[in-house]
């Protein structure tokens, strides 16, 4: 088997001349919007994004390699690298607490469980952790939780808080996928 291809993957995040802020903060004021580039919604950062790259080009600049993620980065959006980070680790978090369960409910280990078996820890987490959120619905009594529990819940919870810029991430890489 030949050996597979050495790929030089750049350590260093690109950093792009102030001119291309100044232009997305005059995109963001032409379409109206008043707030701060970073505290714009993902879809208003999408029509920024769009306004910047017609007068960029406009202007005869090449457009580089994940320069929407360089300008998000430095107008002091969140990048899709630390929303990335949060979604692993929501789902890791969610993987202990379904654990727990399984625990909880005699089942043993979640990679030994059948299918019928996850499919039933899978609801009861669910079920746990949207009851045990404080502004649920319907709000269950999480106060016989064991102490182990009520941390992994807690975890979670300000995981999920911070689920915000998830969607800004998701249109960084839509964005991103399109321009290829």
């Amino acid at each position: 088997m030949p050996d597979a291809p050495v790929v030089f993957v750049p350590t260093e995040k690109p950093v792009l001349p102030h001119e291309w802020i100044e232009v997305a903060e005059l995109a963001a004021h032409n379409l109206g919007l008043g707030k701060r580039l970073a505290e714009l919604s993902p879809e208003h950062w999408k029509l920024v994004l769009a306004s910047v790259t017609d007068r960029m080009r406009l202007r005869g600049a090449s457009l580089p390699l994940g320069w929407r993620r360089a300008l998000a980065r430095q107008v002091g959006r969140a990048t899709e690298e630390g929303a990335t980070a949060r979604i692993v680790a929501l789902r890791a978090k969610r993987e202990e607490i379904a654990a727990h369960v399984a625990h909880e409910l005699g089942l043993g280990e979640l990679v030994t469980l059948g299918p019928a078996d996850r499919a039933m820890v899978d609801q009861q987490t669910s079920e746990t952790i949207e009851g045990c959120t404080p502004n649920s619905p319907e709000a269950a009594d999480c106060s016989d939780a064991d102490r182990t529990m009520r941390r992994l819940l807690a975890e979670h919870r300000a995981l999920e808080e911070q689920q915000g810029d998830k969607d800004n991430a998701r249109l960084a890489d839509d964005e991103e996928a399109s321009a290829l």
